[in-house]
């Protein structure tokens, strides 16, 4: 498991998803050295301060998909906002194991974290004192469209087989027993837990279980990518037949049909490999997928762990973070339909961060 050092880079956007999820519309988804004011790197040693009276330093820890190299420079700039408001040095721990950034954060090593909906809950059942800080709002600046999607997709040449005429979006997944299939992770919420759930809601005699369906049994062989560009490639190189992946993790590589949002997430829908697309989709270059399932997912929160953050820090950072002011920083947030600039969001999908509260993720709860 591998935490790797941070630098500078490009930039990523959030995203929204469709179809039922539970009858509750949603689903619950560095620099060198720097001092007081600046963001610096973390490596396997970065240890979080255990006496909080003392805290003279935060270890944010960002799951794989925001540690890539292009999203160096946004991470960056958000460790030197951070580290503005709270008023202590700020390290940055990027990992390539979502169990890594878990682990991080619920021992205490690290203070703080971006994760997933389902990482959350799983920090917090580790840790009773990993709470939920802020996530990002929707274009409004509200919690109500805070979300993105959950994907099952399918090579565009195959969709056919998947088609449905008594679907209600003509395509359904009661094809995908003994296919090949590749998911992100287990620890992922919209590549593992999301899709799973949709598994088992349409073959309840068959799979009852997650773990059934993280093995081969139902499918003939189970991958997993690792992040949800991995999984995604998975598909397109034809190691798998079908695939679970999100929207705001890989359709800044892919050419996204035309329409809004909720209307190009929907199953039928076809998307390509952008020309010249970054690693790893430079390698699947022409190649097209088609979504045949989609999913509305809760966007994932930035937590603390109250063992080791101060309450007093604590109320400064979600003040400051959620602020007008952090709001229009472009590097932060980039501007619609801007290309290259390293951050991790974008204004074409987010107003910027919002207080969310414990309780806003129980129907990720519910999956369970």
């Amino acid at each position: 498991m591998n935490l790797n050092k941070t630098s500078m880079s490009r930039r990523s956007f959030l995203s929204a998803l469709g179809v039922t999820a539970l009858g509750l519309g949603l689903v619950g988804c560095g620099g060198n050295d720097a001092g007081k004011g600046g963001a610096a790197t973390s490596t396997d040693d970065a240890a979080a301060s255990t006496d909080a009276a003392s805290l003279d330093k935060i270890t944010m820890v960002w799951l794989p998909n925001e540690s890539a190299a292009e999203f160096d420079a946004g991470r960056e700039e958000f460790g030197r906002v951070l580290s503005e408001y709270a008023g202590v040095e700020v390290e940055l721990m990027t990992t390539t194991d979502y169990n890594v950034a878990i682990e991080a954060i619920a021992s205490g090593k690290a203070q703080m974290a971006n994760l997933g909906a389902e990482g959350y809950i799983q920090a917090q059942e580790k840790n009773p004192n990993v709470h939920s800080l802020f996530t990002t709002a929707d274009t409004e600046g509200t919690l109500d469209g805070a979300k993105y999607y959950s994907r099952i997709a399918v090579p565009a040449d195959q969709m056919a087989e998947y088609e449905d005429a008594e679907s209600a979006t003509g395509y359904s997944i009661k094809n995908i027993k003994g296919k090949r299939m590749s998911f992100v992770t287990q620890t992922s919420t919209s590549g593992f837990k999301v899709p799973c759930n949709a598994i088992m809601a349409e073959f309840p005699d068959e799979v009852t279980s997650t773990d059934e369906l993280a093995q081969p049994g139902f499918f003939s062989q189970v991958l997993f990518g690792n992040s949800h560009p991995g999984s995604c490639v998975n598909l397109l190189q034809g190691d798998a037949d079908v695939a679970a992946f999100d929207d705001i993790d890989v359709d800044m590589y892919l050419a996204v049909p035309e329409g809004e949002r909720d209307a190009v997430n929907q199953p039928g829908a076809v998307y390509g490999v952008a020309e010249g697309a970054a690693q790893p989709f430079d390698r699947v270059q022409g190649k097209e997928f088609g979504i045949i399932q989609s999913t509305p997912v809760l966007n994932g929160p930035i937590v603390y762990n109250a063992d080791v953050l101060p309450e007093d820090l604590k109320d400064k950072i979600l003040e400051g973070m959620t602020s007008a002011e952090v709001a229009g920083n472009e590097q932060l947030f980039a501007p619609e339909d801007a290309e290259g600039t390293g951050a991790i969001w974008s204004k074409g999908d987010t107003a910027g961060f919002i207080a969310v509260e414990d309780e806003w993720y129980d129907p990720i709860r519910a999956l369970a």
